[in-house]
Formats: structure tokens, C-alpha cells, sequence
């Protein structure tokens, strides 16, 4: 009935191929308390190599052994390995294996006393041990889009609906945003946690994937007085409709601070019922930092003669209303956001927020003015005292602010401080990790629930851009709909 070993992984000798099939510590609490306590001995390879950090007895009478259980798998003294034939997937896995054969963690379990890196030796012991190197983790998305995939089809929609992910894209937008919808429904329904766990992420990622794109969106405004160009399908750019705007309280002329060439910038999109239904809401989506523009030897000297001071660094407006607000300081794109949120905490309506970047600070801003939802991405920190700095009113809660982060992303590093991952970066050298730290500390977070993205690629200044973080939302989604249509 159960397809999962709990194993005592400092004392048993497991197969190298099965580390990565390790059960992320949250979800293996959650799925031993799932299960009847009388059948908790049964799941143990070796239940006499069992003992408990607490040293507490794991044959006392009248003890919940799943509670037990659940608290050694955050020591990591126990872990659960999953023994299913179902695809890898990094909702449930802690670990995988990469092209070297090496472990490598998916993400770090939120609690400190966990070893992750002593189990990642403990695997090499048993790559000695067995004398063999396992291959590579398979992902479910390499799998969904081989064309000479080995074995039977994955049904993403589910087994009643034979559709594999390519025929999912093929359908059009509405059909697709019903299907994923029809699955995350069965996926609540499931009797197994993981698929329970990824029904709840694909819905949450289904709407912060849309977020995400028209956050991309809106760096294509050429002109705040035209439409966006590109704008993603099932939306519509309402930033200059004067009655669709007047719904929500708002004046085109608030969205830009220069109808010519603006530096402060927000767009507002509304959802096709058509497609949507009645999930989406209206979305103010702010722009974040451009790439700043030098000006050339012959401006500057020109300048110089004339002014008496170099020319102006184009985009220059975006970082030092970054670094203002960071700093307690007055930054007139922040005044705006804040301006916009108690705007729209007057209009009643239900509308969300949205940005990437410098544009996540500012969706942060309005959020907590206004008290509606937001979806950030790769966001600059929010000073505690801003709202109430430019007149707003804290009517939000931080809760209701979705904070997604590709994992390795530049903003999101110098943000936080993160000691021993600093030190790698600084290649261990004390003097720059504690400079690094200092600068962290100084640094407000991004505001919000975080939410840790896998998979992005390259430096950590290209993982801040959006389209990183759309990538890694994809991956996320294609893991579920497999998970789910495994246990269907």
C-alpha cells in the first residue's frame, strides 16, 4: 500500500541511486502523520537501528511513534525514501543527482539542525561502498518533452483525459487554464500527500506564472500614452481606457511620471473572462530597473563645458530611487506606488498587484497600502517605514504578498544575509563575507512570503532577470501536472 522505506541513513548502507529519491523533511512529516501509527514500524527497513535524538523510547507504550518519527526526519536521522515508480520531482525531493554524479540539494529545509551537507557525504561513502556512480536524475520535464521517451506517455490531465503535455499545449488558452484546473482538483482529492502538495503548488502557480508575464510585459511600454505591445494572451492593456480605470479610481496620468519618456511606470491589465473566468483579477503592474546607460567622452565633456557637470546617466533614475527608498530616504517612485495604493484601498474593487525587480518594491508598496494581494519577483526589499513615510495607511499584511526568487539571483543575495552561503561565494575569505554581510544587514528584505525558485541558469544577474523566473514557474508546473497524473 505504501511505496515509501524510512530509513536510519547514518546507520544503513542505502544505494547510491536512491539518495536521490529522499523525501524533502516537511513533506515526510506530513505524510507519516497520514498514516495509522500501528503501521509505522512496518515502513522501517531496520526499525532496531531506530534511536531517537530525544533518547526517548521508540517502544514505550502509548507513545505516538509517528510524532517521533516526524521530528527525527527534521534532525535527518531518519529519512523517508520514496520507492514508487512515479517521475523524480523537486516538490518532493530534496536531493538529485547531477551530470558529474554528484548530490546536489534541490533547496535547503528551513530548519538549521538539518545535515544536508553530512548526508551529501554520506552518499559518497556509499558511492565508495558500492563501488558504482549512479546516473543523473531524470527530471519529469526532460521526460514530458522527449520525443523517444522510453515507456508509456505521462498523462498530465489525467489518466481519463489521455492528453500528454504537448497535446496540453496545443489546446487553446482557456482549454488549458480549465484542464490544469480539473487536475489540481483531482490532486486535493488525492489520497497521497504529494500529490495533494503539488495540486496546491500548480494553483499557485498557475496565477503567478500569468503575474510573472505581464511583469515582463510591461518593459515593452514604449510610449505610456499607446498600448503595450506583446501583451500576453488573456489580457488586455486598460492603461489608458479612462473608464475601465475610473472603476478602480485611477487616472492614466498616475501611471508615469513623463507621458515622453517616463522613468516611473505602471501598467494596468484586465483578464478575459473568456478565458479566465472569474479567477483573475484586474492587475497593476509596476516596471522595474533598467540597465543604466553611460554617456559617451564627448557627452561628458560636452556637458562639462556647458553645465558645468557630467551628463546624466540614463536609467540612472531607477537605481537611486532604489537605493533611496532602501535607506530610509525620499524617492519619488515609491511616493507614487504609495500614492496608488491608497487609491485603490479607497476604490473597493478587488484588483492585484504585480512587478519584477524595482517593479516588485513598488507592487510591495501598493500592496501595503492598499491591502490587496501582490505577486513579486526577484523584488527589491521594502523599508518598514515607507508607506506611512508618504501618508499611506499599513492596511496590508505581508502575508498577502507572494515573494517568488529565483534561487542564485543577484538581488535576492545582496538583500539577505546568508552566511555560509557568502562564504562560498567569497571563496571563504573573511574579510569580504563580512563586508558582504554588513551591506545584507543594512538592506531591507523584499517583503512578502518567499517562495525559492530551482532551475535558473548562469550568473546570479542573470538569474534576476523575469524571464528566469518564468522558466523556473514552468519547470514547477510541468513537475506537478506529472506528479499528479501519476497518482490518478
Amino acid at each position: 500500500m505504501y511505496h515509501i522505506k524510512i530509513v536510519s541513513i547514518f546507520r544503513e548502507n542505502v544505494p547510491p541511486a536512491r539518495f536521490e529519491r529522499i523525501m524533502r523533511p516537511d513533506i515526510a512529516a506530513q505524510w507519516i502523520n497520514s498514516v495509522p501509527d500501528n503501521t509505522v514500524r512496518s515502513l522501517f527497513s531496520r526499525y532496531d537501528r531506530f534511536q531517537p535524538t530525544t533518547r526517548s523510547s521508540p517502544y514505550q507504550t502509548g507513545r505516538d511513534l509517528r510524532k517521533l518519527v516526524a521530528q527525527e526526519f527534521w534532525y535527518g536521522n531518519l529519512v523517508a525514501i520514496d520507492e514508487s515508480s512515479r517521475p523524480w520531482s523537486s516538490t518532493t525531493e530534496l536531493y538529485y543527482i547531477n551530470q558529474k554524479g554528484e548530490l546536489t540539494p534541490t533547496h535547503a529545509p528551513r530548519s538549521l539542525s538539518f545535515p544536508l551537507g553530512y548526508i551529501i557525504v554520506r552518499y559518497g561513502e556509499m558511492v565508495r561502498a558500492y563501488g558504482t556512480l549512479p546516473p543523473p536524475t531524470v527530471r519529469p520535464a526532460q521526460v514530458v518533452k522527449s520525443k523517444a521517451a522510453a515507456g508509456p506517455e505521462l498523462a498530465t490531465p489525467g489518466k481519463d483525459m489521455k492528453q500528454t503535455a504537448a497535446q496540453l499545449k496545443a489546446m487553446t488558452k482557456a482549454e488549458r487554464w480549465q484542464a490544469r484546473k480539473d487536475l489540481i482538483s483531482k490532486g486535493n482529492a488525492s489520497i497521497y500527500p504529494d500529490a495533494q502538495i503539488a495540486a496546491k503548488r500548480l494553483a499557485d502557480n498557475n496565477i503567478a506564472v500569468e503575474k510573472a508575464k505581464l511583469a515582463e510585459n510591461v518593459y515593452k511600454t514604449v510610449n505610456p500614452l499607446e498600448t503595450t505591445p506583446g501583451v500576453p494572451e488573456g489580457w488586455k492593456d486598460i492603461s489608458n481606457d479612462a473608464d475601465a480605470l475610473n472603476k478602480l479610481g485611477l487616472k492614466s496620468k498616475m501611471l508615469y511620471d513623463d507621458p515622453a519618456s517616463p522613468n516611473f511606470l505602471a501598467r494596468v491589465y484586465e483578464p478575459d473572462q473568456a478565458v479566465f473566468g472569474n479567477d483573475m483579477n484586474p492587475t497593476v503592474v509596476f516596471r522595474g530597473s533598467r540597465e543604466p546607460e553611460f554617456a559617451s567622452v564627448g557627452d561628458n565633456l560636452s556637458s562639462l563645458w556647458n553645465k558645468g557637470e557630467l551628463a546624466p546617466v540614463k536609467n540612472g533614475a531607477d537605481w537611486s530611487n532604489n537605493f533611496a527608498q532602501g535607506v530610509g530616504k525620499n524617492s519619488t517612485y515609491y511616493q507614487s506606488a504609495v500614492g496608488i495604493g491608497d487609491t485603490l484601498a479607497k476604490s473597493g474593487q478587488n484588483v492585484d498587484i504585480a512587478g519584477h525587480s524595482l517593479g516588485g518594491g513598488l507592487a510591495s508598496a501598493t500592496a501595503m497600502a492598499s491591502g490587496k494581494p501582490a505577486w513579486t519577483f526577484n523584488a527589491a526589499g521594502l523599508n518598514s517605514g515607507t508607506v506611512e513615510k508618504y501618508g499611506g495607511t499599513v492596511l496590508g499584511k505581508t502575508d498577502d504578498i507572494q515573494a517568488y526568487r529565483v534561487e542564485g539571483e543577484l538581488l535576492t543575495k545582496v538583500q539577505e544575509v546568508n552566511v555560509w552561503e557568502d562564504l562560498k561565494t567569497m571563496k571563504g575569505l573573511p574579510g569580504p563575507t563580512l563586508l558582504k554581510e554588513g551591506v545584507s544587514a543594512l538592506s531591507p528584505n523584499a517583503a512578502g512570503i518567499p517562495h525559492d525558485l530551482p532551475g535558473g541558469t548562469g550568473s546570479a544577474l542573470e538569474r534576476h532577470g523575469i524571464g528566469q523566473a518564468i522558466n523556473c514557474i514552468e519547470q514547477q508546473k510541468d513537475e506537478d501536472i506529472a506528479i499528479i497524473g501519476g497518482r490518478l
